[in-house]
């Protein structure tokens, strides 16, 4: 009897232990599960900003944050239009816009902005629905909506056209877009796009060389990248492919707009300088406007500022 005991104590012993050693084995696994899945920060990871240059990110601004931004676009540098006449550009405001980014939730931004081109007023939203993790999801996807007006009608949009019938809903403008990107290594982040660009007013113009109308609907899509230098410093790109007929061997030549620059984060701020041959700063405007090629040396000096504040 004391011999069954001994054994059934033992065998309590080692069942006990082997299921302490297992509990704590799974829970080790488990913290290594959570902890690989976020090497990749969800948010701020794969960009530093919520813009690329002109390009929008999946990035959103976290919650009960504001981002306060600023941008600056220069005239042309080179000779067309550019030149020292006008200081390589310095002379020359091409643009000028300026947002205030709202974190609502985790994964949805508001945002609310100002174009000096087309004196353009712009309220949009973004929300991500994928995030990129090192376990389960390669990517992160993101939806972006942006809703503009143009204030002043007749100045603006009727320029070239003869005693037009004038409506509230002419001076709006839209853009749609889904982002996809994906961080592949500390360095190295790419994003496509593709979207829907869509003016309520359009001139009645014929591309001369095809036949081709101006439309009130531009699809479009691109794409752009960042290649990190140090941990704080970055050199980014993106590019606008516009897929329109109107705008194919057209006079004035339209163009794909193309932007090159430097970004560098210093505390609570990004601030990025950088070379695109468009004109404009928001998309609503530089789908259907941008006329400057890369070619004829039409690109401009810009910058921009973003300012992270907890509200």
């Amino acid at each position: 009897m004391k011999t069954l005991k001994k054994l059934c104590l033992s065998a309590f012993i080692l069942f006990a232990s082997y299921f302490s050693a297992t509990s704590q084995t799974l829970a080790t696994l488990e913290d290594s599960i959570q902890k690989s899945q976020v090497a990749i920060p969800q948010l701020g990871s794969t960009w530093k900003d919520t813009r690329i240059i002109n390009a929008q990110t999946t990035k959103t601004v976290d919650p009960n944050v504001m981002v306060f931004r600023i941008e600056h676009r220069f005239g042309n540098m080179g000779t067309s239009g550019g030149g020292f006449p006008t200081l390589y550009g310095f002379d020359v405001a091409s643009d000028i816009y300026f947002s205030f980014e709202f974190g609502v939730t985790r994964n949805l931004q508001l945002s609310l902005g100002r174009s000096e081109q087309q004196q353009l007023i712009d309220i949009s939203g973004k929300y991500r629905i994928l995030t990129q993790n090192t376990i389960g999801m390669p990517v992160s996807l993101a939806f972006y909506e942006d809703a503009g007006i143009t204030p002043e009608a007749n100045s603006i949009l009727y320029a070239e056209a003869v005693s037009p019938a004038q409506h509230f809903s002419d001076r709006l403008s839209y853009v749609s877009q889904l982002l996809l990107d994906r961080r592949f290594s500390n360095r190295i982040s790419a994003e496509v796009f593709a979207g829907y660009s869509h003016r309520n007013y359009v001139l009645s113009a014929v591309n001369p060389n095809n036949g081709a109308t101006d439309q009130n609907g531009i699809p479009f899509a691109g794409g752009g990248g960042r290649v990190m230098l140090t941990k704080h410093s970055s050199i980014v790109f993106d590019y606008f492919y516009i897929i329109s007929p109107f705008r194919t061997n057209n006079n004035p030549s339209y163009s794909n707009a193309f932007s090159i620059g430097y970004e560098i984060e210093t505390g609570g701020h990004v601030f990025e300088i950088n070379l695109s041959n468009a004109s404009a700063i928001n998309e609503n405007n530089i789908i259907p406007y941008t006329t400057d090629s890369w070619s004829n040396a039409a690109f401009k000096l810009g910058f921009s500022i973003s300012r992270a504040f907890t509200l």
